[in-house]
């Protein structure tokens, strides 16, 4: 029955099981990934996904034996404890799941399992480092009931115990994914739920979700519209750009829910018409021959799109009650069987090619001019290519010239960094897309260090704000008057009406990063030992107390600073990120004498985020540019763009009926002044690990006197609210 419901099943499974196991290779930053250095440290995205890809191939029929499989098992078997981790975090939770699955007996699950149980609180809940100590313990409690059902809990935890902890995580939980992962596990350690339960959990919040979501579960306010076009079999790509990551937790969600209840069908058979309902309509937006296009439209980020398509190959298994595999190898057999060989050029032919490549001569006038130092892991130089006619290198006549290419910039990094800046762009509002630098394609990849070169179109004739202001004062003027409404430009993207933002979108882009970056500055002073005396000691462990006793006094009241209208946030803006020049009468005559800006370094760019977390970064980043050139106030040019920047943004957020606009500004600004001392940590590690204590010394003081400000601005907050 539940079969018939869902067509073209058998094409649908197929293709996308096929560009499942190719992305091994299409996407190796995620899938199975090299290690980031010479410690073995894998990105936390790559063990997540590598994660959710194991489990999808596991649920369309591979066993654990199989070659795939295999080779995901070795790559999760890193020892514990290590150099870098001697907690379970969720990187190792992710690990620790797949071990569970593939490979159980390996020597490296049960110093896992034993430190996971050491990371009980007093109050007697798991704590991983997500931030939701409730979400914390059922995840714990899964992996308990994991190691169990593979019989590798050595007596860790006993049945009775954790029948108290399945029906202790069912009463603390509250997002639908998570209560219906609680719901499964205390049906499988404990037995049916009582009356009270069963209409408690499932008639009164998961069924009554799944309705009041248009048939998804992890719905929210911003989903109405796009539900609404689910229903009618209308959504396209360019309906849930604004609301992609919304978007996309809701499908997670629903999968989620999905998994997770239907072992529980048999027993509450009133679940059937909201799990079909839920299936079909995620079904209808995708199935068919274009199933794989379909789901890279709506999620051209690899990272969201692998975890969509292996979720979905999940949930599919629960519902269909059977391996995937069923349906989906006779699709593939007659596919790869149809294929043609297709047509290969002679050897010769591929031969010659690569002989041109090597016989044309290619150099660089002069070393590579570096053109900034950020703080992300990406760098960015200019090149003056220098290519020569090898008939005749030594004849300057003879030189090969590119038009327009006399000068070219070149952005390297990770793979994951260029990756993620491309796709940003993609996302742009077309209003504003001019507003910002291309992205193209990276032209080549160092495979062996997973770094990325992106050669692109030298700004020569732009300057950086942060040398404009000091270097060029014939435009310091223009530059108070017309950056404040290029800014409000870029905020306003494609000028749609004004919603608020999701829950949790301050803990996103506020308070955990806070925390994040206080556990690491006070990691690297306190743990390297650069302080000189116990009072200065005390004095750290007094201040990193204070901040961090702020921000949970924040996590309290976030609610109060919460659903304010969101905008597109470049979510970086300092003065080394935004270009500027004066344009000349023949590039725009109706703007002769005006200002041109480009914005740089999309890695964090968001289409739903918050106008003051940018406003914070860059009266920050302007405030450490002033500071040490000591001119008066009244005369300085850097004071009198700050002002036109806080008048625009008031004004701003003024329209925008945005009450807490000025507290979140003061709370980027705290943000903004920790990340800077958390990215001098680079320096300082760099100085230990080369035996020079003085540098990483006088670190650890500018990194404190960075927090100290941090901490005037969180107490601001807090008083104002």
């Amino acid at each position: 029955m539940i079969l018939s419901e869902l067509p073209e099943l058998e094409q649908t499974i197929g293709e996308m099981v096929l560009d499942l196991l190719r992305a091994r290779h299409e996407h190796p930053e995620l899938v199975l990934s090299p290690p980031l250095d010479t410690r073995g440290e894998i990105a936390p995205n790559a063990v997540r996904v590598t994660q959710h890809y194991t489990a999808a191939l596991l649920a369309y029929g591979f066993e654990p034996q199989q070659a795939e499989l295999q080779e995901a098992a070795e790559w999760f078997t890193t020892p514990f404890t290590s150099d870098t981790r001697r907690r379970i975090d969720a990187v190792e939770m992710n690990r620790l799941e797949a071990l569970l699955s593939l490979l159980p007996d390996h020597p490296s699950v049960l110093p896992r399992l034993q430190r996971l149980l050491q990371q009980r609180t007093p109050t007697d809940y798991f704590d991983i480092q997500t931030g939701d100590l409730a979400f914390d313990t059922l995840w714990a409690i899964k992996v308990m009931a994991q190691a169990r059902a593979a019989g590798v809990l050595n007596g860790l935890m006993t049945d009775a115990e954790l029948r108290r902890w399945a029906n202790q995580v069912m009463r603390n939980t509250h997002r639908d994914k998570d209560l219906a992962l609680a719901l499964r596990l205390r049906h499988e350690l404990v037995g049916r739920l009582t009356p009270a339960q069963q209409r408690h959990y499932l008639d009164d919040r998961l069924i009554r979700s799944a309705e009041q979501g248009g048939g998804l579960w992890g719905f929210s306010q911003d989903m109405a519209a796009i539900v609404k076009s689910m229903q009618l079999q209308q959504l396209t790509p360019d309906l849930i750009a604004d609301y992609r990551e919304v978007f996309r937790e809701t499908i997670l969600s629903t999968c989620y829910v999905v998994e997770n209840l239907m072992p529980l069908l048999p027993a509450y058979p009133q679940l059937e018409p909201a799990l079909k309902r839920a299936v079909e309509l995620w079904w209808d937006v995708f199935h068919g021959a274009n199933a794989v296009n379909t789901l890279r439209m709506l999620f051209p980020a690899p990272y969201d799109y692998l975890l969509i398509v292996a979720r979905t190959l999940v949930s599919l298994r629960a519902y269909l009650g059977q391996p995937l595999i069923r349906w989906g190898a006779a699709y593939i057999h007659r596919k790869l069987a149809a294929q043609q060989v297709r047509a290969i050029e002679p050897p010769d032919t591929e031969n010659i090619k690569r002989a041109l490549k090597n016989w044309i001569q290619i150099d660089l006038d002069k070393p590579p001019e570096q053109l900034r130092l950020g703080m992300s892991d990406s760098n960015i130089v200019r090149i003056r290519p220098r290519i020569c006619n090898p008939l005749e290198p030594d004849n300057d006549a003879f030189r090969l010239h590119i038009p327009n290419a006399d000068s070219l910039v070149v952005k390297y990094g990770p793979v994951e960094e260029i990756d993620l800046e491309r796709q940003n762009y993609t996302r742009l509002p077309a209003a504003v897309r001019d507003c910002f630098v291309n992205i193209p394609q990276p032209s080549y990849v160092d495979e062996t260090h997973r770094r990325a070169f992106v050669i692109m179109a030298d700004l020569h004739r732009y300057r950086t704000l942060y040398e404009a202001v000091q270097k060029v004062p014939q435009i310091q003027d223009a530059l108070a008057a017309e950056l404040p409404a290029f800014l409000l430009r870029v905020h306003q993207g494609d000028g749609r009406e004004r919603r608020s933002g999701a829950d949790g979108l301050l803990w996103l882009l506020y308070l955990q990063p806070m925390q994040q970056h206080i556990r690491r500055v006070f990691g690297y002073i306190l743990e390297n030992r650069l302080l000189d005396s116990e009072d200065r000691i005390g004095s750290a462990v007094a201040l990193q107390q204070s901040l961090l006793d702020m921000v949970g006094h924040l996590v309290r009241r976030q609610l109060e600073l919460e659903h304010f209208p969101v905008v597109c946030m470049h979510g970086d803006l300092h003065s080394r990120n935004i270009m500027v020049r004066r344009l000349k009468p023949h590039e725009r005559p109706e703007a002769d004498g005006e200002l041109d800006f480009k914005l740089i370094d999309l890695e964090k760019f968001r289409r739903s985020g918050d106008a003051a977390l940018d406003a914070g970064e860059l009266l920050v980043d302007l405030e450490l540019l002033r500071a040490p050139r000591n001119i008066a106030p009244d005369r300085d040019p850097v004071v009198a763009l700050m002002r036109s920047l806080e008048q625009a943004y008031t004004a701003f957020a003024r329209e925008r009926d945005d009450d807490t606009f000025g507290l979140r500004v003061r709370l980027a600004q705290a943000r903004s002044l920790i990340r800077i001392a958390k990215g001098r940590t680079k320096a300082g590690d760099l100085a230990l690990r080369e035996s020079r204590k003085g540098p990483a010394i006088r670190v650890a003081f500018d990194a404190l006197n960075d927090l100290e400000q941090a901490r005037d601005h969180l107490q601001a907050v807090i008083a104002g609210l």
